[in-house]
């Protein structure tokens, strides 16, 4: 059976050769700062936004609390966090980001469902991961 950890996420030589146009001449504790900062904004004006990051929002919800820009007592799927995050939270971030990407360039920014690839030797098809942030989602505003 096909779990989240056969799914296959970018290569760390990969993400390094990624992470300087991402720094644009910041150090990665400045870029993972103003990173985090700007997601908190973003979450604040549009909770539904947390989605676009699929498997990668337990381990970027972490680092939100962390740097104390989300509540501690927040609930944080640590399983998750751990196989979608790198040793350098820095790798971590630039992987979400391409992650982020690929959403909104398909159009799916706001959907919670996500088709993770994963080797066509474990399995034929992609593995159906869902994100579910509850206290997020109760804030998130009905539509009218």
């Amino acid at each position: 059976m096909t779990t989240l950890k056969d799914t296959l996420k970018p290569e760390v030589s990969y993400l390094e050769a990624c992470l300087p146009v991402a720094l644009a001449g910041r150090s990665e504790e400045e870029y993972l700062m103003d990173y985090l900062k700007s997601m908190s904004q973003y979450l604040k004006d549009e909770p539904r936004y947390y989605r676009s990051m699929g498997a990668y929002w337990p381990a970027l919800k972490a680092l939100l609390v962390e740097q104390g820009l989300m509540p501690a007592d927040s609930a944080i799927d640590s399983d998750v966090a751990a196989i979608y995050s790198y040793e350098r939270p820095a790798l971590t971030v630039v992987a979400a980001s391409l992650y982020h990407r690929e959403r909104l360039e398909s159009g799916l920014l706001f959907s919670s469902i996500h088709q993770l690839k994963v080797p066509d030797e474990v399995d034929d098809s992609d593995y159906e991961y869902v994100s579910e942030d509850i206290t997020l989602e109760s804030k998130v505003k009905p539509k009218h």
